[in-house]
């Protein structure tokens, strides 16, 4: 019996049990490997065996896909969007290029066209990644 068949097996084997520890998503992958390392132990052609090994790989990701496929929620705080827009802080401290800006608990890299000064209040403009665009804020009458 020629060994490439058993390689194939063996290395399917592995592929599938190494997602199990590292959740690699990678288990059609190992599928794969070893529907094809089966059906050449059992004779059928290689090509024949390679399109039903790549069909076992479609089909298991898709099977797996709907039983992974769920909401993650964050453990912590709730994530930061585009909500920040309009937010009040107030800058903590003035660099060569940027503020550092304290809003609602958190300190915030910011940058702005107004000139700032530590303590005054800021209102978020937008948001660039992590980074704040702000404005100062006038005072309401």
């Amino acid at each position: 019996m020629p060994i490439f068949p058993i390689l194939l097996l063996v290395l399917g084997l592995l592929v599938i049990i190494l997602d199990m520890m590292v959740a690699a998503f990678i288990t059609p992958i190992g599928i794969a490997f070893a529907v094809l390392g089966l059906l050449l132990m059992f004779g059928v052609n290689f090509y024949v065996s390679f399109i039903i090994s790549l069909i076992s790989a479609v089909v298991s990701y898709m099977l797996f896909a709907r039983f992974i496929k769920k909401e993650t929620k964050d453990l912590g705080k709730e994530k930061y969007t585009f909500e920040l827009r309009g937010k009040v802080g107030k800058v903590v401290k003035v660099a060569k290029d940027h503020y550092l800006v304290e809003l609602e608990g958190d300190t915030w890299i910011a940058y702005s066209d107004d000139n700032l000064t530590v303590g005054d209040e800021v209102e978020v403009v937008e948001v660039d990644g992590l980074k704040l665009k702000v404005k100062k804020r006038t005072p309401q009458r």
